[in-house]
């Protein structure tokens, strides 16, 4: 395990992964210009308009960003930091960058963080976390303009679907996500609902809906609800895994 993290952490991986996550920030770079240069053109948003949506994006962005750096660390340990930097700093979720370090790890019947975690495990991890994202990406380069042409015919043809479609999606992820967090299964022969997770989820949602209603007359707090409501999330979660344990 200790010569994986040499390997994993030396410097041409650094360099690898730096360039990498250069080119995402760079990409980032050339797509907020054009998105200002857009709004100054047509005259979109006023300056103080753009005040409160920087501010409300960083605002937002920290609750994220928390939830990232807790299973980032983990994941440093296990494969590295340029690994991590790299898979982390393109698609953004460390938690399905753990869940395939992992999968790729007992594809070669090891397990991540003991001995038996060889170079050749390490491989097989990056493979797994490098073509398990590409999905997104792929996605997203040869779907993004079908969709927005189907959404212009829709919106035309039934705009109730479009309102129906946009509120449902975002419901039927959460519930995903969180089902996928809370229920341990096992080819669905034997769940067990992990109790800590639920309440994280619980506390999160119930969060979010209390700000948003509160926001109604403290607009800040609508600012600040996603950031919040991770955080009540991340603390309910560990106070009932300490309470049961």
């Amino acid at each position: 395990m200790e010569q994986v993290l040499q390997i994993a952490n030396g410097p041409a991986l650094w360099l690898l992964a730096t360039l990498i996550v250069g080119i995402v920030v760079v990409q980032a770079i050339l797509y907020l210009r054009m998105t200002l240069a857009f709004s100054d053109r047509f005259g979109i948003l006023s300056r103080d308009e753009r005040q409160i949506v920087y501010k409300t994006a960083a605002i937002n962005s920290l609750g994220p960003a928390v939830a990232i750096f807790f299973v980032a660390v983990s994941l440093v340990a296990m494969v590295g930091g340029p690994v991590t930097l790299m898979r982390v700093g393109v698609i953004g979720s460390a938690i399905f960058e753990f869940v395939a370090a992992d999968q790729g790890a007992k594809a070669l019947g090891a397990q991540l963080g003991t001995d038996s975690y060889t170079l050749q495990a390490f491989t097989a991890s990056v493979w797994v976390m490098t073509l398990g994202g590409m999905g997104w990406l792929l996605t997203t380069f040869f779907m993004t303009r079908s969709l927005d042409r189907a959404q212009d015919r829709l919106s035309v043809s039934n705009p109730a679907l479009i309102r129906a479609a946009g509120t449902a999606t975002p419901i039927a992820i959460f519930f995903v996500l969180s089902a996928n967090a809370a229920v341990d299964k096992e080819w669905f022969s034997s769940l067990a609902i992990a109790t800590d997770d639920l309440a994280a989820i619980s506390v999160s949602a119930a969060c979010m809906v209390a700000l948003h209603y509160a926001g109604k007359h403290r607009a800040w707090l609508r600012e600040w609800s996603v950031g919040l409501s991770l955080v009540a999330g991340l603390a309910a979660g560990y106070l009932v895994g300490q309470t049961l344990a």
